[in-house]
This record gives structure tokens, C-alpha cells and sequence, in this order.
């Protein structure tokens, strides 16, 4: 065989090779968290009112989306605080209630607050505390067929 039949050969060989390789499908499905995701969430600090300057709302937002193929029914949220801020809280309860199913692929909204303590501490000092909200923990209730 001469010399450029084969060359050409082992270059068709590895362009396929490198073609069918690249373009291999994977099932994405498998990399999906299965379950609730938050993809998006946001908190701010502000005054609770004008004239009491020693408490300070903090206001989160927070969307989570349903990535299962079955419906969720979502009873509660309650986030989890920085451990330098727990003895701040001044809201009585910091569980929400949410009461809402979230159908597969769906996205929901949840806001809430919380009232913290900041008397004697300046805005540098909140600023050093960096994350208020670490993580959330979310009560959902599911049907099981039988």
C-alpha cells in the first residue's frame, strides 16, 4: 500500500474517532440536582422605621425551582443565620410558611425578614459579617402511590 493511502487512512480514522467522541450525547438528566434548587436569591439591610435606628430589617428573596418530574408541596422555609447575628434576632419567628405546591420545572418566589438587634454596631461592623443567610431549610410534604 503506498505510503499516502495509508496516511490517509489513519487520518480518516482518527477524524471519526475524534467526531463520533465530541459528539457523543450524555443524559443530562443525570447531572440535574433531582429535587428543589435555588438558582437565584437575594438579601438587603434596612432601617425598620426612621425614628428607631437600633433595629434593622433584613430582607431576603429567595426562588426556588422544582428540577423533579413530580410535583412538590412546599410547607415551610426557615433560613439558617450566621452564627454571629443569632443573638441579634429580634423576629419572634423566622420559619415561613409557605403552603404551595411547585409543579416540575417550575420556579417560585419566596420573601421574607427578619428583625435584628444593631444597637451600638455601625455599618463597617454589618458589613464585616459578610453572609447573613448561610443556607435555608425547606419542610415539603410528597404523596407516595402505592
Amino acid at each position: 500500500m503506498p505510503k499516502k493511502s495509508i496516511l490517509t487512512l489513519i487520518s480518516s480514522i482518527l477524524f471519526m474517532l475524534i467526531f463520533f467522541t465530541g459528539c457523543s450525547s450524555e443524559n443530562t438528566q443525570d447531572k440535574i440536582n433531582d429535587g428543589l434548587n435555588v438558582y437565584n436569591w437575594s438579601s438587603a439591610l434596612g432601617s425598620v422605621s426612621e425614628t428607631d435606628l437600633d433595629k434593622t430589617r433584613l430582607s431576603y428573596s429567595i426562588n426556588l425551582t422544582n428540577e423533579s418530574n413530580k410535583n412538590i408541596f412546599i410547607k415551610s422555609i426557615q433560613p439558617s443565620i450566621n452564627e454571629s447575628l443569632k443573638d441579634k434576632i429580634l423576629s419572634e419567628e423566622i420559619l415561613l410558611t409557605v403552603n404551595k405546591e411547585v409543579k416540575p420545572k417550575e420556579t417560585i418566589q419566596i420573601d421574607g425578614e427578619i428583625i435584628l438587634d444593631t444597637k451600638g454596631s455601625t455599618k463597617s461592623d454589618l458589613d464585616k459579617l459578610s453572609l447573613f443567610i448561610t443556607d435555608i431549610r425547606v419542610t415539603s410534604e410528597e404523596t407516595i402511590k402505592l
